[in-house]
Parts: structure tokens; sequence; C-alpha cells
């Protein structure tokens, strides 16, 4: 006796007969490559996990409002509700500026904090200070790349899909973020 596997269509479908049963069926069914997916451009399990439970009750409300077809894809359309959910995450982290000094840790200069005198330490905190003014000088879709590519740590295949934009548009905005901070803080110019 062989095991048929329900489709996801035919899941959605039934839930939206009210077989509550079905939903928790998709729920398991996708939950991991849906978490591995938002942890990969949130990095924090927490957030991950409110996310995820965002996305199925953003897919119910859309089931409850009769806004959802099932044309046999309903994993890239969950998928790209958490992607959404995620980059609003993201984006929201970037305007309240929640990115500080000791989360950049010794990735840019090397240097672990506890190693570093107090002049050391006053030094890297103004040049922090610096690079965050410039950055609020770049045109915004530069700061968008460089915010993806740096704090979020997307690639930039990811940034392209996140913005709506091509690869190579991606790669323009980031070179030219990058030029532009250098001509704005007087570096390697």
């Amino acid at each position: 006796m062989s095991i048929v596997r329900i489709s996801d269509a035919e899941l959605v479908s039934k839930y939206v007969q009210g077989h509550e049963a079905s939903l928790e069926r998709l729920v398991l069914r996708h939950s991991d490559a849906l978490l591995k997916r938002i942890y990969s451009k949130v990095q924090d399990p927490d957030v991950s996990q409110d996310i995820h439970q965002e996305a199925w009750i953003k897919f119910v409300q859309v089931i409850k409002k009769g806004e959802y077809k099932e044309e046999g894809k309903f994993a890239p359309f969950i998928h790209r509700v958490v992607n959404n959910l995620a980059l609003d995450h993201l984006r929201k982290k970037k305007r309240s500026r929640e990115i500080s000094v000791e989360r950049c840790g010794e990735r840019v200069l090397g240097v672990p904090d506890e190693r570093m005198n107090a002049e050391e330490s006053a030094l890297r905190k103004q040049w922090y200070l610096d690079v965050e003014q410039a950055v609020k000088r770049l045109p915004s879709d530069q700061q968008e790349v460089l915010y993806l590519r740096m704090y979020a740590g997307l690639s930039f295949k990811e940034i392209a899909e996140e913005t709506g934009v091509g690869i190579n548009t991606a790669l323009g905005r980031n070179r030219y973020a990058l030029g532009n901070l250098r001509k704005i803080l007087g570096v390697g110019v």
C-alpha cells in the first residue's frame, strides 16, 4: 500500500472549506524551510519565529477575505510573504538605527573591543558616527543596498530580489555607495 501525499493546493482547498487540520499540515510541511529562510535574513531566532507566525497569520487573513487564488503556487506565495516580512523587519531596524558599535564588533577594524584602550575605543566610536553620518548622505537606493549587504549580510542576488532590480544594478549601487563613502570620508581617494 502506497501513501499518497496530499498536494498543497488540496490542503489549501480543504482549509478554505473549514478543515483546520489542513492548515496545520501546511504549517508542518513548510515550517523548516521558511524558518531557515527567515533566519538567513534576520539572524535572530526569536525574530524568525515572530516573522514565521506573522506569515501564517497573513495567509489566514488572505484566505478569510477570499483574496487567495490557488493556482498550484502555494510554496512560492508563502515564501514571498516571509521574504517581504523579513525585508520589512530589516527596513524597520534600519530606520530605528539599532545597529550599534557593539554589533559591528571586530568585523570592521579587526580588533576586539576588550583589547582597546580608552583612546582607541573613543576613536572607534567616533569613526562609526562619522560613517553613519556619511551613509545618511548617500542616495536612498545606495543606502538600502549598502545596508542589506553590510548589516543584513545578503548576497547580491538576494539584494536584487528584495529590491526588485537586476543583480548588475545591485552591484553597481553598492560600488557607487562605497565610492561615494570614500569621497565623503576622505579615505583612499
